[in-house]
């Protein structure tokens, strides 16, 4: 017997809108369960459904400011996202991070993957991967192979020279003569190029060439829009990651960008571990000797440039515009560097234990790392199976909790009333509990317990050394106070057009 077309069609198109009817049940039912689950916790209401509350936050360039705005609206726990909570409490975010517990990394992380289908130490969320592998980095880190860091301090001092040597040559200012300073990239030259000096045993050569070679910084911070979406939706990742899309993703054949730095990387490790190589005193040796891989070493190293770059520029430009910005400030850490090498007339470059004991540096470093934390990312972290009781909220397994770093940094029982002020002095008022406590704040900054950031020590003694030698030698001033920098904050600080008015000090 013949079937009637008619009767198939029909079929087809019941069949059709019986499929489209379940998927979208079963889409409104998982929205449904995902709002259910974290209900009980406040935020806004668009936020349960979707990640249009870190979007649009992202989007607005100041992300730092919109977490506090929230965190103060709603509380030390909020809901940002369907699945995600952003977390103000230094103890719960002391407690997720701690040696044993069964927290894990959320799926933040899996934002910082450099090369698809490896793991590095940003990335990797395996636990006992993750332990392996900051065991293998470990005594590169501490300095155990020479006891002095691997000559890191001698490498800082080199780039400092170079920086006063190129601020010398180029961009000093006189009467009636104005020679713009632009300090956001040239502290990024700096971090850079220390990195490669102590890295690899040889800078990239931006101080020398004073521009941003390989346009490295130029794509860095173009790429920040993309970088802030896979925050706010990292299951992207999953996508970018595989063909055809990653063909779009740098690689080390590259001429400029990431790619380019990925290949100096590479080339730096293939050298190093060719037949006959002589071992050198850095950190690429280090971690060879600590029995890293050749992907571990070329993701580990490019990690390095990447992430200790943005930051201790940003902590640079932060401090510089902070102190400008405070004329008590300026003066007093200027007249105690002064103080410093009266005292010390043979002293040519301050020593990093010299520097750790002068007490009003530490108060301006202290409080500029708590005022400009050097991240600004959510950096969530995931709620064990068996679920946690945060804040007085019960919270389900597998629930991210973002850390508000910005939130932290400015909370009034920790820091006191005026914790929106920028005030090193709170630093030396301070009593030894409230200043205990302060200090167990503010090293959030870096991370704490097992995701410690190994780079800490590094780029405290960048820190610590730079403004003593700038601020002994040169009063900076501001050629544009009514804007004086242009800065946008997402996973990182980026900034740009902080021009400066750089003049000689007579007493130098």
């Amino acid at each position: 017997m013949a079937i009637d077309p008619s009767l198939g069609r029909l079929w087809s198109s019941g069949t059709a809108t019986t499929l489209l009817i379940l998927l979208l049940t079963t889409a409104i039912a998982h929205l449904i369960r995902g709002w259910k689950r974290l209900q009980h916790i406040p935020g806004p209401q668009f936020a349960s459904f979707s990640p249009a509350w870190i979007i649009k936050s992202l989007s607005s360039g100041q992300f730092h400011e919109e977490l506090l705005k929230i965190s103060n609206q709603y509380g030390p726990l909020v809901r940002i996202g369907s699945n995600d909570l952003l977390c103000t409490d230094p103890d719960v975010l002391r407690r997720m991070s701690a040696v044993r517990s069964q927290y894990t990394k959320g799926d933040f992380y899996e934002t910082g993957r450099i090369i698809p289908g490896y793991n590095n130490i940003v990335c990797e969320r395996d636990e006992e991967k993750h332990k392996a592998l900051r065991a293998s980095m470990n005594s590169a880190y501490q300095g155990r192979e020479t006891g002095s860091l691997l000559g890191l301090e001698a490498a800082v001092d080199r780039q400092i020279e170079k920086l006063i040597a190129l601020i010398e040559e180029k961009y000093v200012s006189e009467p009636g003569v104005l020679r713009p300073f632009e300090l956001s990239a040239k502290s990024q030259f700096f971090a850079l190029d220390v990195i490669g000096d102590h890295s690899f045993g040889k800078p990239f050569g931006f101080l020398s060439e004073d521009r941003d070679l390989f346009q490295y910084i130029e794509i860095n911070d173009s790429a920040v829009p993309i970088m802030n979406m896979l925050q706010a939706m990292p299951w992207l990742s999953n996508i970018v990651y595989r063909w055809p899309f990653r063909l779009a993703l740098p690689s080390d054949k590259d001429n400029a960008g990431f790619g380019r730095l990925m290949g100096l990387a590479k080339g730096h490790v293939d050298e190093r571990l060719r037949p006959g190589a002589k071992p050198s005193q850095d950190m690429l040796q280090a971690f060879s000797n600590g029995g890293m891989t050749y992907d571990e070493l070329i993701q580990h190293m490019f990690v390095q440039i990447v992430a200790g770059s943005i930051t201790t520029a940003a902590t640079i430009r932060h401090t510089l515009l902070a102190l400008i910005s405070t004329p008590t400030t300026y003066s007093r850490l200027r007249q105690e560097i002064d103080t410093f090498f009266a005292s010390n007339p043979n002293t040519t470059t301050i020593p990093y234990t010299s520097a750790l004991s002068l007490p009003y540096l530490q108060s301006v470093l202290h409080e500029s790392l708590r005022f400009y934390p050097p991240t600004t990312g959510l950096g969530s972290k995931q709620v064990p199976p068996q679920g946690d009781i945060i804040c007085g909220y019960a919270v389900p397994g597998g629930t991210q909790i973002a850390h508000n770093f910005s939130g932290i940094m400015r909370l009034k029982p920790i820091f006191g009333d005026d914790a929106d002020v920028f005030r090193p002095e709170r630093w030396l008022e301070a009593d030894e509990a409230q200043k205990k406590a302060m200090h167990s704040v503010v090293d959030l900054a870096f991370g704490s317990g097992k995701y410690e950031c190994m780079g800490k020590r590094i780029a405290m003694v960048e820190l610590n050394k730079i403004f003593v030698e700038l601020l002994r030698r040169y009063d900076f001033a501001l050629v544009n106070p009514q804007k004086p920098i242009q800065v946008v904050s997402g996973i990182f600080w980026i900034g740009k057009d902080m021009w400066m008015r750089v003049t000689r000090r007579e007493t130098f």
